[in-house]
């Protein structure tokens, strides 16, 4: 302690609240696996991991394709034919690439997936939770009913999760197709659904497209941000398995009945596949249509949450307040300038209320409860982009 004698000017730096909202990960997958998942049971056979029951994170796909190489080791030296090595080892190579697991890690890799989970589809709901900086899930071919019932409990109001859904596996050629096929999903604005299947070289199953969406999503978020919708964008490895009319797009895109849009994947003249739409599977609701919209919402609830975690226990009074509209106000405030909102001024992108009279009763303050509303007009993509050409005439 300073010894105040001399008379002068004297520093001090007092502990204090700080507070910063720092912009987390916003796409980390777990991909579900069924119980009798090949890869898996490979996996933990090489002592790869015991994943067959928990959670398994993986950081690229060197870690997956290693396994594949010691499958061919291990069946080369069981093989007790000399003649049948190499081929027995070949083909047991071949059947794992056929695991809808594998190809869908592999596709997730190719097109710009970073750090992953893997999970027991049975298990998701136990163990997701637990993981916190997971931010998608993603069916890679697991049961749509039982996949989608886990999505009911994990994706919700302040759960901050996004889940990708496959379409149908099967061409839909009539426009009752896609109506009648969409039934087995939920109605939800915390999902999404790609359509079609995907084919690779080299492998004759089609493969789930959810994979390599979930890549692109991860692409588009490293270089544009959560705002930018994740379409228009190309699928890197693999192909669509069947050609979606124009007639077809559009009934997938806007529903004649309900809100459960799908996107779709389309490959058109002088250009690889590309994702072409950005729709959840509540586009009948205007304020949660978007794929963008939905995500950046998730991103800026888990990245406040976490911050706020600070300023708990702290004095519910005016000076924790106006620290923790600061740091909220910055953090929104970046994210205008980086142009995820609306507005030509910060008035009119956002908005961060807090306090006594404003937010909070003296009732919720004697109860402990420090209330922040915060306001954001996020962007939407221009999905419908419209030229307007006329003919000036000009008079005789």
């Amino acid at each position: 302690m300073t010894d105040y004698k001399v008379p002068g000017v004297y520093v001090e730096e007092p502990f204090g609240l700080s507070l910063s909202v720092q912009t987390g990960q916003t796409a980390v997958p777990v991909f579900a696996f069924a119980s009798t998942n090949t890869l898996v049971t490979k996996m933990a056979e090489h002592g790869v991991t015991d994943a067959k029951g928990s959670v398994t994170a993986l950081t690229s796909w060197l870690e997956v394709s290693d396994v594949s190489r010691q499958v061919w080791e291990a069946t080369y030296v069981a093989e007790s034919t000399k003649e049948n090595k190499k081929k027995s080892a070949d083909d047991a190579v071949k059947a794992l690439e056929k695991d809808l697991l594998y190809q869908s890690l592999r596709l997730y890799f190719i097109n710009g997936g970073g750090h992953c989970y893997i999970a027991p589809l049975e298990k998701l709901d136990a163990l997701v939770p637990a993981l916190d900086d997971a931010t998608l899930l993603v069916q890679a071919g697991t049961n749509t009913a039982a996949f989608g019932k886990k999505v009911a409990t994990l994706c919700g109001v302040g759960k901050t999760l996004f889940a990708l859904f496959d379409g149908p596996s099967a061409a839909l050629t009539k426009l009752s197709e896609v109506s009648s096929n969409m039934e087995g999903y939920p109605s939800t604005h915390y999902a999404a659904v790609y359509y079609p299947w995907l084919k690779v070289d080299g492998v004759t199953e089609a493969v789930p497209p959810s994979g390599a969406v979930a890549g692109a999503y991860a692409r588009v978020d490293r270089q544009r941000g959560v705002w930018k919708a994740p379409a228009n964008v190309d699928i890197i490895g693999a192909t669509p398995v069947h050609k979606v009319s124009e007639a077809v797009d559009a009934a997938c895109n806007v529903p004649a009945s309900g809100g459960k849009a799908m996107n779709v994947i389309r490959a058109f003249h002088g250009t690889g596949p590309l994702i072409w739409g950005a729709r959840t599977l509540q586009s009948d609701t205007p304020a949660w249509r978007y794929v963008p919209v939905r995500r950046l919402f998730n991103a800026a609830e888990r990245d406040i949450k976490t911050a706020m975690s600070m300023a708990l226990f702290e004095p519910n009074s005016a000076p924790t307040w106006e620290r923790v509209r600061g740091a909220v106000e910055s953090y929104v405030h970046d994210l205008w300038l980086k142009g995820a909102l609306l507005g030509d001024s910060p008035a009119q992108a956002y908005f961060v209320h807090i306090g006594l009279g404003t937010t909070m009763t003296q009732a919720d303050i004697n109860n402990g409860r420090m209330i922040v509303n915060v306001g954001l007009a996020a962007v939407r993509p221009a999905e419908f982009i419209i030229l307007q050409l006329t003919q000036d005439v000009v008079p005789a």
